[in-house]
C-alpha cells in the first residue's frame, strides 16, 4: 500500500449541477478537485506555454469542456489534467466531471498509476511515456515466470554433449615458415582499411611478391595453385593463433555467425540503444532516379569491398554465389515493380570464367522471362577480360570448367586457361570500378540533390535524438 502522508482526506460534499454540454457529467467547483501528483510522474508536468496546451486552451474559451474530467470517489483526476489545467488557467469556477467508482487513497502508487495509463490510452505520447506505460503494464512476476518456463524448455531440449577425448595442438611457426610469414603480414598490413580480409585477398597479393613457402627449399616459391593455398591457410591459422595476425585481419565470409547479440541486463540495452539511436538513417538516394538499380555479385567474399560502395549510393546488394536461385530474383523484381521505376537496371560483378561471364546475361534474362520485366538491362561491372588486361591480373592456374555449360563457347572467345577470380582485384580498383559503372547509370545531380536533403535531414535527426535522450534520463529502468 502506498503511504497516505501525500493522500489528503477527501474532500468535502460540494453542491453539483448538471452540465448541459455533457449529459453524463455533472458540474462542480474547480476547486473541489485536485491533479494527481503520480501524473506528472508519468506524463510530465504540463506546460501551459506548450503550443498544443494554449491552443487547447482557446478552444475551451470558445466552446467549453465538451469532454468531461473523470475523476475518482475522493476528488482526485484519473484522466483530464491538461483540461484541467487549461480550465484553472482561464479562471473558470465550475467544470464538468465524471466519478469513477473508487478512491485513491485504498490504492496503493502501481496501482494508481495503472488506472491512470488505462485512462489515457488515446493521449498522443513521446517515446519515453510510451515506455513507463508498458511498465506499469507488465507484471513483473508473470514476466518472471515466463522467462524461468522458457529457460527450462531450453535446458530440456539440449543436446547431450561430446567428450573431448585428447589434445591435438597446432605446430608451432618454424624458422623455415617465417619468410612466407613476413610476407603474408607485409600483405595484410598493406590491406589494413578493408580489413577483414578473406584468405582468398592475401593470397592473391603474394603472388605480386611471391615468397618461399619454406626458406630451405628453393623450387617451394608461393604459386597459384593449391598446393600455396593450402599452405597459406595453415599457416594463417597458426599466425593467429599465436598472435603474428590479428584476429580480425581475417574472416570466412563464407560461414556467417549468429546469436551472439545479447545484454547483461535492460540498462545496458538502453545504453546501447540509446547510443545508436537515429544514427542509422539512410535516405533513399536514389528515389530521384528513372531507373531501379540492383548490384548483384557471385562471391560473398567480396562482400566487404562492394558493400561500401553500394551503400554509398543506396543500392542493394544480391550475394548470388554463382546462378543464383529463384527466391533471389524474385525478391529484385519485387523491389523494381514496387519502385514504381522505368527500368531495372542489374550491376554484376563475377569471375572471369565459363559460368562468370554468363552470368549477366542469364540473371537478366530470368527476370525478364519468369518475372515479366521487359524493361531491363544488364551490366558487367566486374570482371571483363578489358580489365584483366588494364590491371595485368593473374590467371588462376586452372582450365576453365569443362562441366560447365558455356565451356566451348568460353574456351573459343578467351583460351583454354583465362580462367580469372575477383579475388585477383586490389580492393581499391574493385571500388573504383564499381562507382564508376554505377555513375555511368545515375543521374549525378537527381543524386547530390538527394544528399544535400539527408544533410539537412540529420540536423532535425539530432535535434528529436536530444529530446528523446532528455526524456530517457528521467527513467529509472531500476524501478
Amino acid at each position: 500500500m502506498a503511504t497516505t502522508a501525500s493522500k489528503p482526506k477527501a474532500s468535502k460534499p460540494v453542491s453539483k449541477t448538471r452540465n448541459p454540454t455533457c449529459p453524463d457529467s455533472i458540474e462542480v467547483p474547480i476547486n473541489s478537485i485536485t491533479p494527481s501528483p503520480e501524473n506528472d510522474e508519468i506524463y510530465g508536468e504540463i506546460d501551459n506555454s506548450e503550443h498544443e496546451q494554449v491552443m487547447l486552451a482557446k478552444d475551451i474559451a470558445a466552446n467549453g469542456i465538451l469532454v468531461p474530467i473523470v475523476v475518482s470517489r475522493d476528488g482526485y483526476i484519473i484522466s483530464g489534467h491538461r483540461r484541467f489545467a487549461a480550465a484553472r488557467r482561464l479562471r473558470l469556477k465550475t467544470i464538468p466531471v465524471k466519478k469513477f467508482e473508487i478512491d485513491r487513497i485504498d490504492c496503493s502508487d502501481v496501482e494508481w498509476k495503472r488506472i491512470l495509463v488505462s485512462h489515457n490510452k488515446q493521449r498522443v505520447k513521446s517515446a519515453a511515456v510510451r515506455i513507463k506505460e508498458s511498465l506499469l503494464a507488465i507484471d513483473p512476476e508473470v514476466a518472471h515466470r515466463q522467462l524461468i518456463e522458457s529457460r527450462t524448455e531450453r535446458d530440456r531440449d539440449a543436446p547431450a554433449e561430446i567428450e573431448l577425448n585428447y589434445y591435438c595442438r597446432r605446430a608451432s611457426i618454424s624458422s623455415a615458415k617465417r619468410p612466407m610469414l613476413d610476407a603474408v603480414s607485409f600483405a595484410i598490413q598493406t590491406l589494413k582499411k578493408f580489413w577483414p580480409l578473406t584468405v582468398r585477398q592475401v593470397h592473391y597479393r603474394l603472388l605480386n611478391h611471391a615468397p618461399l613457402r619454406h626458406a630451405s627449399k628453393p623450387d617451394s616459391t608461393y604459386s597459384n595453385d593449391r598446393k600455396s593455398y593450402g599452405d597459406l591457410c595453415d599457416l594463417l591459422a597458426r599466425a593467429r593463433l599465436d598472435g603474428s595476425v590479428p584476429w580480425r585481419a581475417i574472416t570466412d565470409e563464407t560461414r556467417p555467425i549468429s546469436g551472439t547479440d545479447y545484454s547483461a541486463d535492460a540498462a545496458e540495452y538502453i545504453d546501447r540503444e540509446s547510443c545508436w539511436f537515429l544514427k542509422s538513417y539512410r535516405r533513399d538516394l536514389m528515389q530521384s532516379q528513372l531507373d531501379h538499380i540492383e548490384f548483384i555479385a557471385e562471391k560473398m567474399t567480396v562482400q566487404g569491398i562492394v558493400k561500401p560502395v553500394l551503400d554509398r549510393y543506396c543500392i542493394p546488394l544480391t550475394i548470388g554465389r554463382g546462378y543464383c536461385s529463384l527466391e533471389p530474383r524474385r525478391a529484385i523484381a519485387q523491389r523494381f515493380e514496387t519502385s514504381g521505376k522505368d527500368r531495372l537496371i542489374l550491376l554484376v560483378a563475377s569471375d572471369l570464367d565459363p559460368d562468370g561471364d554468363s552470368i549477366a546475361e542469364s540473371f537478366a534474362r530470368s527476370i525478364r522471362d519468369d518475372f515479366g520485366i521487359d524493361a531491363i538491362v544488364a551490366v558487367k561491372a566486374l570482371l571483363t577480360m578489358e580489365q584483366v588486361k588494364l590491371w595485368d591480373l593473374p590467371a588462376n592456374e586452372m582450365e576453365a570448367k569443362t562441366s560447365s555449360g558455356q565451356h566451348a563457347s568460353y574456351v573459343k572467345r578467351y583460351g583454354t586457361n583465362a580462367v580469372y577470380e575477383l579475388e585477383a582485384i586490389e580492393p581499391s580498383l574493385m571500388q573504383s570500378a564499381i562507382a564508376e559503372t554505377i555513375d555511368s547509370v545515375i543521374d549525378i545531380k537527381a543524386f547530390n540533390g538527394e544528399l544535400d536533403q539527408e544533410k539537412r535531414d540529420a540536423g532535425k535527426l539530432a535535434a528529436i535524438k536530444k529530446s528523446v535522450a532528455d526524456h530517457l534520463s528521467q527513467l529509472d529502468i531500476d524501478d
